[in-house]
């Protein structure tokens, strides 16, 4: 019985979950990057925090100069502040990873992360 319920259950999810669909470049994605082929060369670009990186620089690079360009955050932003929401350590790199991954969308670099842990900001007041 446990059995003929599995089987039941897999052509369920079969039958009804859907594959992710290719994206299709349009011509102007197209163009763009056939463009990138005249130019030898990538950029990478590096910072400490997630909200370190230059967007204009990025972007100027990707799209001006038509270099392969990438952007690495050593952290994810999970030990900073968060001064308009709850969310803390884990919960805000996620959304700072989120917010970066969106960013790399529309400058047209890549982004990867390290896997480094954010310590955050730590204040150290001496009494004198």
């Amino acid at each position: 019985m446990q059995k003929l319920k599995t089987l039941f259950f897999l052509l369920f999810i079969c039958t009804f979950s859907k594959a992710q669909q290719p994206q299709k470049p349009n011509s102007a994605e197209i163009y763009n990057q056939i463009q990138k082929l005249n130019f030898l060369g990538s950029v990478l670009y590096i910072a400490a925090h997630p909200d370190d990186e230059n967007t204009r620089l990025i972007s100027y690079l990707s799209n001006e100069k038509r270099a392969q360009t990438a952007y690495l955050s050593l952290t994810r932003g999970d030990g900073g502040q968060n001064l308009i929401g709850p969310q803390l350590r884990e919960l805000l790199g996620t959304i700072r990873t989120q917010e970066l991954i969106e960013a790399r969308k529309i400058d047209g670099g890549m982004q990867f992360f390290s896997r480094a842990n954010d310590l955050g900001i730590q204040k150290i007041l001496k009494k004198r």
